[in-house]
């Protein structure tokens, strides 16, 4: 009950009021070069989100792998993967280049969590990413 009430709480105050994001805003600022009062804007229209808290307690992923690969190793599928490589390929190379991922991990994760595009989910990221980094602390 006692986590309810604090959810509850969060939700309905301002983000910019919880001390971790402040710490984090000064972070970006000091150590990053960000302006503030820009983050402090962006933070302004947060919203923290009760439903992305519940979807990430709940987990679709509890299957192995091997009850996975039939679903995104289809042909259409892996076509789908080729036709976004060859269409990305230059910011996939400096993406990997940049942040040392390979670009066949980038191409598959975008694969599995968008589709390529086709699905950009139900909650804005900014609010899923915010949720998460601030309000679960497994995420943070």
């Amino acid at each position: 009950m006692l986590s309810i009430c604090l959810f509850c709480r969060l939700c309905n105050a301002n983000i910019l009021e919880q001390t971790d994001v402040t710490q984090f805003l000064d972070e970006m600022e000091i150590n990053h070069g960000f302006d503030r009062a820009n983050l402090s804007e962006l933070f302004q229209n947060i919203k923290i989100s009760k439903n992305v808290l519940k979807a990430i307690s709940k987990p679709a992923e509890k299957l192995p792998w091997y009850r996975y690969r039939p679903i995104f190793l289809q042909s259409d599928r892996v076509a789908q993967g080729v036709k976004f490589w060859q269409q990305y390929a230059g910011v996939l190379h400096r993406a990997e280049q940049q942040f040392g991922v390979p670009a066949e991990i980038i191409v598959a994760i975008i694969g599995v969590e968008t589709r390529y595009g086709r699905f950009s989910g139900k909650y804005r990221v900014i609010d899923s990413l915010a949720t998460l980094a601030f309000n679960y602390p497994k995420r943070g």
